[in-house]
């Protein structure tokens, strides 16, 4: 998402939320989800409440209820039962004060916030603490803004000071001693805030001896073709984001293997394709734990 962008369309929302642009547009037909704006030529605009209600919609979904209950709930109680959910999917650690923590983000006292959770860092170290602690204190966060607890600006500013964490951790890694494993390239092809779990993913490769080849920034596909012409891989690491990878994308990424001979393809924060048959070569990790535990299946 970008800095101080307040109008989106309705593929925006589709990629922001994983929910596809039609059938955005059959709930709002149907249900009145949205009353969006539109353009001198009939194009739909959305602000940034919208969004916030297809985020909390889609997350609603998700967790098992019913679009047509949900079109009944009124903003209060839209909120009120995203929160209830979120709540009771918060890991259950009374060591791990997230309010407390949050607090001092609130304040954007940078300072107080990474100092809070460098005890975390420092006796877990940053892989265990970024599954544990960090990664869900980003989803909370994400929720809070959702939710109009937190502002963007609060927001923003935690996932930044995140950031800056993950790569300080990666840049203290000392070079891999010996012989280094085989080079893995990293694309990220979504703007869906998934872009700390990218960082960290990269870290947890570089840590592990890959030779990681990583660009930064937001690429399209095409760009893995021009990568390997320059610097062959044996593994290709996509940052699909949550939703936004329809089946054909994973057909294309399956056909770019094949032509370069790419070994495996590993695609992170995907929920997956329940019940459809993938290629032998795709990994879908739908969480940085589930990342650390297949990243084993690689060589």
């Amino acid at each position: 998402m970008e800095d101080g962008l307040n109008v989106f369309s309705i593929k925006d929302l589709e990629n922001f939320s994983g929910i596809k642009a039609h059938t955005i547009r059959i709930w709002e037909k149907r249900y009145k989800i949205l009353e969006p704006d539109r353009t001198d030529s009939n194009i739909r605009t959305y602000n940034e409440s919208e969004l916030k209600k297809i985020l909390n919609v889609a997350y609603l979904n998700r967790n098992g209820l019913k679009i047509s209950k949900i079109a009944l709930l009124n903003e209060d109680e839209l909120t009120q039962q995203v929160m209830a959910i979120s709540s009771k999917q918060d890991d259950i650690d009374q060591s791990f004060h997230a309010g407390k923590i949050l607090m001092s983000a609130i304040r954007f006292n940078e300072g107080q916030f990474k100092e809070a959770l460098t005890p975390y860092i420092s006796n877990l170290g940053i892989e265990v603490a970024y599954v544990k602690h960090l990664y869900p204190l980003l989803s909370k966060s994400r929720i809070l803004w959702q939710t109009g607890s937190l502002s963007r600006a609060q927001e923003q500013f935690i996932r930044n000071t995140i950031k800056q964490i993950i790569i300080v951790e990666d840049n203290s890694l000392r070079s891999f001693a010996g012989k280094s494993k085989p080079a893995i390239a990293m694309i990220n092809t979504t703007n869906n805030l998934t872009d700390n779990n990218f960082l960290f993913y990269k870290y947890a490769l570089t840590k592990r001896g890959f030779d990681v080849i990583f660009t930064g920034g937001i690429l399209p596909a095409s760009e893995v073709i021009e990568i390997y012409k320059i610097k062959p891989f044996k593994y290709l690491l996509v940052n699909s984001g949550a939703f936004d990878f329809a089946e054909k994308k994973f057909e294309y990424f399956g056909n770019i293997s094949k032509s370069l001979a790419i070994s495996k393809i590993i695609f992170t924060d995907h929920p997956g394709l329940p019940g459809k048959m993938i290629s032998e070569k795709i990994i879908i990790t739908k969480d940085p734990q589930d990342f650390i535990n297949k990243i084993s299946l690689i060589r």
